[in-house]
């Protein structure tokens, strides 16, 4: 089952808390801290444009630890309150979720005895 990374958004925010940071810093914590991670280079870059177009986010040119010039993002006061609503989506999501589990192990037990 392919998955294209539909809370990639929550994430970003979230690790934005932390502190400003830049697109490969991202993908890296992605890849270090998701216990499932569905994100890639295209998908973090298309979130954070659609972030920075719904003011969730800003730019600015900082520099990395090179030295050189790098895109840099943080989070805004409206990303924070976007986040506050993202939290509350996946609480009803995982009530749902857990629904499902619950009633898939109910029939598993039961169809054991077919």
């Amino acid at each position: 089952m392919k998955h294209t990374g539909r809370h990639t958004g929550a994430f970003l925010l979230l690790f934005l808390t932390e502190g400003d940071s830049y697109g490969g810093k991202l993908l890296q914590k992605c890849e270090d801290e998701l216990p499932y991670n569905p994100i890639d280079s295209a998908i973090l870059y298309r979130t954070l444009k659609k972030l920075e177009s719904e003011k969730a986010v800003e730019s600015y040119l900082g520099t990395s630890e090179q030295d050189k010039p790098i895109k840099m993002y943080k989070i805004t006061p409206s990303g924070k309150r976007k986040l506050e609503d993202l939290h509350v989506d996946v609480e009803a999501k995982i009530k749902n979720l857990s629904f499902f589990l619950d009633k898939f192990t109910e029939w598993k037990k039961e169809s054991n005895h077919d």
